[in-house]
């Protein structure tokens, strides 16, 4: 068991603000040489490991709907992607991820748990997504991980007088570790098989040297012999789930042009807390259209398909009083922007479905639940309790929501033209959208 000291990641993220390691986007980042300076310019993948040896990948970003959207690098190549009728978004949350393993599994047992076309996991949602979108045989596995690992599993705190002179507070060793040990040969010869099927499993780190998310296909990189492609994937994964500041950032060596250069990555949350790429909604619209022929005025969303989405976590932090100190101030804030960051991908997703004709479907863990005390508390018990109360709300079906919790900022609450308020009773809730 480990007895080091607990780092909530508000606390380090507040300290980190408090001493100014938060850059903008002039900011100098120091790395060791030789070092190339980022690319600026979208770079698409040179190679199709699905596809014919030494063909390059007929991979363009298009404006369809006025905005750049990325097209899948195999939509019309060796493996192309089939229609996504049900979709899959796992979003981060550390610790609390072992409700969204437990969800999955409660989900299988309820016999609604469709075929994944498309898998998207983020920080803790990217380990969980591998198993999700190999099926339900893997369940137990996701069952073992989320209720037996320790922090001493996934993280080692340095020696405080170093970590002013290193990258993070803690080592990822330990996690590395783990993941090497679950992402076998194996598994990604699956994964591979999947893909081959026109699956697809994508996963998001944020480039540092960037500030932006990247997407990665893992199953195009399963695709890859190992021990490249192996070690690859296990890389995203790790990168996915290295907190800033806790974890060390995952270096990427890449190739441009036929230029070698290095990139820094880091956990996926930074960028989005979920998401699924754009042209996958723009592929369910298509199929739906195609299915269909023209759309009559008055029903422009046809059912297309499903949009699941799996938080791992609350959506909205619990209240308590906060003392008025620099730093539990800092640390409150820090906590309410990513809640509300949360909340605005889930909006933002709405739309979208909504546009593509996709059902939208949300599950999140119940505010009245006791939390456990960060997102990086790796106790056994909690997530035990965790895993537990997501396997409940899977089975019993009731725990989607037809919507997202919010449209808007504000929304949930009444406007305010003073300071004299009265208690009411809560609204009935609306009947879902069809």
């Amino acid at each position: 068991m480990f007895h080091g000291p607990r780092l909530p990641v508000s606390l380090v993220v507040s300290a980190l603000i408090a001493l100014g390691a938060v850059p903008g986007c002039h900011a100098s980042v120091g790395r060791l040489v030789p070092f190339t300076p980022p690319h600026a310019q979208p770079l698409a993948p040179a190679d199709d490991p699905c596809g014919l040896p030494g063909v390059v990948p007929n991979t363009v970003l298009s404006p369809p709907t006025g905005c750049l959207a990325p097209f899948d690098a195999a939509h019309a190549e060796g493996c192309p992607m089939r229609r996504p009728r049900n979709i899959l978004a796992l979003s981060g949350g550390g610790a609390y991820g072992a409700f969204a393993a437990g969800f999955v599994e409660g989900w299988t047992t309820s016999g609604t748990r469709p075929e994944l076309d498309v898998v998207t996991g983020i920080s803790t949602g990217s380990l969980i997504a591998p198993f999700v979108f190999l099926g339900p045989d893997h369940d137990a596995r996701l069952g073992q991980l989320y209720t037996r690992v320790q922090a001493a599993d996934i993280f080692s705190v340095r020696t405080w007088v170093t970590i002013p002179f290193r990258d993070s507070f803690a080592t990822s060793a330990p996690l590395k570790k783990l993941i090497e040990s679950q992402i076998t040969p194996d598994l990604m010869d699956r994964i591979a098989a999947e893909h081959r099927k026109g699956r697809r499993l994508y996963v998001g780190t944020t480039n540092l040297d960037t500030r932006r998310l990247v997407v990665w296909d893992m199953g195009a990189i399963a695709c890859r012999a190992c021990p490249e492609g192996c070690n690859l994937f296990r890389d995203v994964l790790l990168a996915s789930c290295s907190v800033p500041g806790m974890l060390p950032p995952v270096r990427f060596n890449i190739e441009v042009d036929g230029k070698k250069s290095t990139e820094l990555h880091a956990d996926g949350g930074v960028s989005a807390q979920v998401f699924v790429p754009s042209h996958v909604f723009a592929a369910a619209a298509r199929g739906a259209v195609s299915e269909r022929g023209v759309l009559p005025e008055n029903d422009p969303m046809p059912a297309a398909g499903n949009l699941y989405i799996v938080v791992a976590g609350k959506l909205y932090p619990d209240c308590a009083p906060v003392r008025a100190r620099v730093l539990p101030v800092l640390g409150v804030t820090t906590g309410t922007i990513l809640y509300a960051y949360c909340r605005a991908e889930l909006a933002n997703l709405y739309g979208l479905a909504r546009a593509s004709g996709l059902k939208y479907h949300l599950a999140a863990l119940r505010l009245g639940f006791p939390t456990v005390e960060s997102s990086v508390d790796f106790d056994q018990k909690q997530m035990t309790k965790l895993f537990a109360e997501g396997r409940r709300g899977g089975s019993t079906g009731t725990a989607w929501m037809p919507g997202p919790p919010t449209l808007s900022p504000g929304d949930g609450d009444y406007i305010r033209t003073g300071v004299k308020l009265r208690t009411v009773p809560l609204p009935v809730p609306l009947p879902a959208m069809p």
